[in-house]
């Protein structure tokens, strides 16, 4: 059966490259079950699989063009459609165009200094953007700053 996306999908990908093996490392060090395999986070906008996440900007993808191949985790929130769809709307308004924070990533390494250091949750990585989402659509606690790959996709 073909994959069925729709609207309000995250997912996780991994990320062979030398950045995603670096953060997956960074990323067991403070995994509860000691398995890091995805590396990036985004956020499904639509049924063709057209994204929304932060790469060296906040910018629109599309998954099938960009991780065909990789491996991926997909989960859909059980959550009203309208919420879903206002969530995507806020973070567009709120994120899309935004330079990526690399300055954050080190943060990662004290989960507490990435948590606080956020600069009002304005500048967000590719996890804390998908955790935003989220807690925007009703399925997630409001602490999406210091939210790393891992954490999603546990």
């Amino acid at each position: 059966m073909p994959l069925q996306l729709m609207a309000g999908d995250v997912f996780a990908v991994e990320n062979p490259m030398i950045l995603g093996r670096a953060i997956n490392a960074a990323q067991l060090i403070w995994s509860d079950d000691n398995e890091a395999t995805y590396s990036h986070n985004g956020i499904i906008t639509d049924p063709t699989g057209k994204t929304l996440e932060a790469l060296w900007t906040v910018q629109e993808q599309n998954l099938y063009a960009r991780y065909a191949g990789k491996r991926m985790l997909i989960a859909r929130p059980d959550s009203p459609e309208p919420f879903i769809r206002s969530a995507i709307d806020q973070i567009r308004k709120d994120h899309l165009g935004q330079w990526y924070p690399a300055w954050r990533l080190p943060l990662h390494l004290i989960p507490p200094f990435a948590k606080y250091l956020t600069i009002g949750g304005r500048f967000l990585v590719c996890s804390e953007l998908t955790a935003k989402y989220l807690f925007l659509a009703g399925v997630r606690h409001g602490q999406y700053t210091g939210t790393r790959p891992d954490t999603l996709a546990d």
